[in-house]
């Protein structure tokens, strides 16, 4: 017995210890330890104060390298604006992040991506009845949004009541109930960014959305969840509103943290579908499915890799699910896998993914500082 009980502790130490040591430090991502943010923070300030531009991309399409360049801005507003409500002490140093994200996200270079794809420029199209750029409009309006809730007077008022003016005139107009995010692409998860945005604006200046963001909820409800599993389909028909894709795990997850600030019983859904539909456990370490069994998929620019089943996007997307529910045991573990392959790397003021670049360390910034739903009465 002794060798075979010796084998065995051998096989479990080969098998454990490296999720437990991935796991070091997990815990202060969910103890709302400041410092801790603090330090990811000045990473990604760091990222910001640089040259951002398309080159710096290399996914080997100028559409994709303009996405992952507008999403560095994008994650990297909604994180500060968060860390800035939750930390009023510290809200001075995060607006000022939050502005330069704005600033960025503003930009011609940025808006480039969009503007390309659609032929027009999304904040000229503002009066156009068509032309949605549900992605860029609705994305961008969020972190408008968080801005404008933390300073009233926001020197970008008059660019975000238009943006949310044209983005509510469109969705009680649009025939399927759902905004286009390219010609003749729908995402159901881009429309939950655009709820978003309305919930914002409704909640900084008291312009009335309410009714529209409850009715498409509704609709998104009945239509584009999928009854079996809870989970967001990925994709519609533009003309009908048909599925053209699964219910994925990457879209309902980022869906579950936008739709947060608009209908947080929704947000809680959307987690909860996620947790337990998709989540699993290797050897310590959290993972997700991107894929709900009984559908199958590659990985797309959306989803990451899909190794054997579980997706990069998703499991770490859902790190901000795990934040919603208040859930630290499964944050926990999706952190220790983030720590892994995300290999941060810890500098006097500052801690860095990195494997990350600017987009991973500031799409981890804003799931980790996801602020947790109120529990349900």
């Amino acid at each position: 017995m002794r060798p075979l009980l010796g084998a065995a502790a051998a096989v479990a130490v080969t098998l454990l210890l490296p999720a437990r040591l991935a796991g070091i430090g997990t815990s202060a991502w969910f103890d709302d330890d400041l410092e801790r943010a603090d330090r990811l923070a000045e990473g990604v300030e760091g990222w910001l104060a640089g040259d951002l531009d398309r080159a710096g991309f290399s996914t080997g399409s100028a559409l994709y390298d303009g996405e992952w360049l507008f999403g560095s801005y994008q994650m990297a507003g909604i994180a500060f604006g968060q860390l800035a409500l939750a930390h009023p002490a510290h809200r001075g140093r995060h607006v000022a992040s939050l502005e330069r994200a704005i600033d960025g996200l503003l930009s011609e270079d940025v808006r480039a991506f969009d503007a390309e794809r659609w032929g027009s420029d999304p904040l000229a199209d503002l009066d156009s009845g068509a032309n949605h750029h549900a992605a860029y409009l609705g994305y961008t309006g969020i972190v408008l949004g968080l801005h404008r809730v933390l300073v009233p007077d926001s020197e970008y008022a008059d660019v975000h009541d238009a943006v949310a003016e044209a983005l509510h005139d469109w969705l009680v107009d649009c025939e399927i109930g759902l905004l286009l995010t390219y010609p003749g692409e729908v995402y159901p998860v881009d429309n939950t960014a655009v709820l978003a945005t309305l919930a914002l604006h409704e909640r900084a200046t008291g312009a009335q959305h309410a009714e529209v963001v409850a009715a498409t909820v509704e609709r998104m409800r009945a239509r584009w969840v999928d009854p079996s599993t809870g989970l967001l389909i990925q994709a519609v028909d533009y003309r009908t509103g048909e599925p053209l894709d699964a219910p994925r795990g990457s879209g309902t997850a980022l869906g579950s943290q936008f739709v947060s600030f608009a209908d947080p019983a929704f947000a809680r859904e959307l987690a909860e579908a996620v947790r337990e539909e998709l989540a699993g456990d290797l050897l310590g370490f959290g993972l997700v499915r991107e894929y709900p069994r009984g559908h199958g998929g590659r990985g797309d620019i959306d989803s990451g890799p899909v190794l054997l089943g579980w997706g990069v996007s998703a499991t770490g997307f859902s790190v901000a699910s795990a934040r919603l529910l208040g859930d630290d045991d499964w944050g926990r573990r999706n952190m220790r896998t983030a720590q892994l392959f995300g290999a941060p790397v810890r500098e006097a003021d500052s801690v860095t993914f990195a494997t990350g670049g600017p987009l991973g360390n500031a799409l981890m910034l804003a799931m980790l500082t996801t602020a947790p739903l109120e529990p349900t009465p």
